[in-house]
């Protein structure tokens, strides 16, 4: 990587106010979050249980439940975000200033919209979302302009690996938002404007439909990943990336250009996918018909960025057990983050590997309700939940200042983490039906986090503020850099 030779006098990293909002500090702003966010999700258990609604993986989409999810998925974007400028120490007030807004307004009107917008009919919650969908642009958008402020200006960790990781990895979720607003478009107005998309359609061989499918599959695939990708990035900065001695330091490295190279290859195979005739090809396929086989994105999303992300992550934890250290939350992230792996990777290879059981959709097959379970599950807890967990975490690292407390909140969610992932597995592969021995592990993990995590929440009201730089380590540069202020 180049650098450039520029020494501007840097404004203060440190802060967290905001000029615009005077009291309204990122603290605050994460502290409203995590408690919407909590209630909204307790609201899921009677909106979108995907054990109750959704009976095969083929079967249509239900408007309500993925409505309904949004709301949450975009609120955890939204606090990523805000981690995100903060753990990089962003040294632009106007960014922050701007990200903070753009969160608040995301998550409460994706949200408000999202407990009413039950079908394209309803115009008034269908714009609040589409508002709250507005508002989640213009932060990736600033979010982006943030990392390009930071490069430009020379500072330290614009320099290092996990810096442009993170920065992909929001490119890559702006580009998937786009996406998901072009096939909402395409979903209630499918001819206008001037019958274009029915002409571009046609232009690339395919119908409006199919093209709208592709749309939505680029879209929900790109961005959980893209997350993933992101919030991985800013824990290894976190985590102590520029005190890396030199072996596991080149150990880290070889992760986080396994996770850029991932991260560049998804995001071109997603948007190829959506918007020509270009899918990803299966994998390795056996059986009759070739049933059987991994798909060609999978491969790429599960052995580059999220192995990629495992491997940089094992680096840094291997560094602090040499020095003595006991980092409880950090064992809790990387045992979270080793349960999505298994979740997503090691389980739906299996999955995809055996589809002539599981039935690929086929509501026929002999493993379809199977299927249809881990269909919902990894996607509600290995791309929902286990991120909402690793950001209370990464919270209660920067904001916790009482040790007690960060490790009775790393050993509670380690074990809530694990009973939620057994119960899964029970679910899927013991016994599928509703109230069966996985219902009842899962639901007894589900309950030890829920605990935890508004014990956190309680901690952070009522204790006094922690300086919101936690970082404090030596930073080092992956290039040589001259004429660098700070």
């Amino acid at each position: 990587m180049s650098t450039r030779h520029i020494s501007p006098k840097l404004p203060s990293v440190v802060s967290s106010s905001h000029p615009l909002w005077g009291w309204w500090t990122n603290r605050r702003a994460l502290l409203f979050l995590m408690a919407w966010l909590a209630l909204y999700a307790a609201l899921s258990l009677y909106v979108a249980i995907p054990y109750f609604n959704e009976r095969s993986a083929s079967q249509d989409i239900i408007w309500r439940n993925v409505m309904f999810l949004h709301g949450f998925l975009i609120g955890l974007v939204g606090v990523l975000a805000l981690m995100t400028v903060e753990i990089f120490e962003c040294c632009s007030s106007h960014v922050k200033t701007w990200i903070v807004g753009g969160a608040l307004i995301a998550t409460v009107l994706a949200s408000a919209g999202g407990l009413f917008d039950h079908n394209p009919s309803n115009a008034f919650a269908l714009w609040t979302q589409i508002a709250g969908f507005f508002a989640l642009d213009e932060m990736l958008i600033v979010l982006i302009w943030g990392f390009w402020i930071d490069y430009h200006l020379n500072r330290p960790p614009s320099r290092t690996l996990p810096f442009w990781v993170a920065w992909l990895g929001s490119f890559s979720m702006l580009l998937a938002a786009l996406m998901g607003h072009l096939a909402g478009w395409l979903l209630e107005f499918p001819r206008l404007p001037w019958g274009w998309p029915q002409d571009y359609a046609h232009w690339a061989g395919m119908n409006l439909s199919t093209w709208t499918g592709y749309l939505v599959t680029s879209h929900s695939h790109e961005m959980v990943v893209a997350v993933i990708g992101t919030l991985v990035a800013a824990l290894v900065w976190q985590w102590g990336y520029g005190a890396l001695k030199p072996a596991t330091r080149t150990l880290a490295r070889v992760g986080l250009v396994m996770m850029a190279f991932g991260i560049v290859a998804m995001t071109i195979i997603y948007v190829a996918g959506g918007f020509t005739t270009l899918q990803p090809p299966t994998l390795f396929t056996f059986g009759p018909g070739g049933v059987n086989g991994i798909a060609g994105d999978d491969l790429v999303t599960g052995i580059f960025v999220m192995l990629g992300g495992l491997i940089t992550l094992s680096a840094l934890l291997f560094q602090h057990a040499q020095d003595g250290s006991r980092r409880l939350l950090h064992w809790a992230q990387i045992w979270a983050y080793s349960v999505t792996i298994v979740t997503v990777v090691v389980a739906g290879y299996a999955i995809e590997l055996n589809e002539q059981y599981f039935g690929a959709g086929n509501p026929k097959a002999p493993g379809a309700q199977a299927d249809s379970i881990f269909t919902f599950w990894h996607q509600d807890f290995a791309f929902f939940m286990i991120p909402a967990i690793i950001l209370v975490l990464v919270i209660a690292e920067r904001y916790l200042p009482r040790s007690q407390d960060r490790n009775f909140l790393g050993r509670g969610l380690i074990v809530g983490t694990t009973l939620a992932f057994l119960g899964g597995l029970l679910y899927v592969f013991v016994d599928p039906h509703l109230y069966g021995i996985g219902f009842y592990v899962a639901a007894l993990g589900f309950l030890v986090i829920a605990y935890m995590v508004a014990r956190t929440w309680w901690r952070l009201l009522t204790q006094p503020v922690q300086s919101a730089n936690a970082v404090g380590k030596p930073v080092a540069t992956d290039a040589p850099t001259r004429g660098v202020n700070g």
